[in-house]
């Protein structure tokens, strides 16, 4: 199954943030320079050092800011239980989720022949949902245990 554990999500945003940030140090350090030691002129570069600390932070933005932002939209969604780990159902594995549930509560292999081979697994899959909330990430919605 693909299910997704929000601490593994919660470190890949911190990573990010961290990235982030140090990249807009750098363009931030790069323009007190300026600031402090130009008038100007460029002795040591440092108009360079600019520039090249934007174009850094610009490709970094243009590759993982959407990533960035699709985390911090989850962890509102999630909300508490984001940091300290809930799971992540894809919707579309809803009803095998709820199968290896109710097999995990009775005990018994959801391959027995009665009564699981007489459940209407959709419908027992569906009347489960309303325990649950939908988040969307990455184009997928996910279910997870609202608290």
């Amino acid at each position: 199954m693909n299910y997704l554990d929000t601490r593994d999500l919660y470190k890949r945003q911190c990573e990010l943030q961290e990235e982030l940030e140090a990249l807009q140090d750098v363009v931030e350090e790069a323009r007190e320079l300026i600031t402090e030691e130009t008038e100007g002129d460029d002795p040591d570069g440092v108009w360079a050092t600019l520039h090249e600390a934007e174009d850094d932070l610009a490709d970094w933005q243009s590759e993982y800011q959407e990533d960035l932002d699709e985390l911090n939209n989850l962890e509102n969604e999630v909300g508490r239980e984001w940091m300290h780990g809930t799971t992540l159902i894809p919707e579309s594995e809803f009803t095998e989720y709820a199968q290896d549930l109710a097999e995990d509560i009775s005990g018994m292999p959801k391959d027995q022949p009665w009564p699981f081979s007489h459940i209407d697994w959709e419908a027992a899959a569906d009347a489960l949902k309303q325990d649950y909330s939908e988040a969307e990430y990455q184009g997928t919605t996910y279910l997870f245990r609202a608290s």
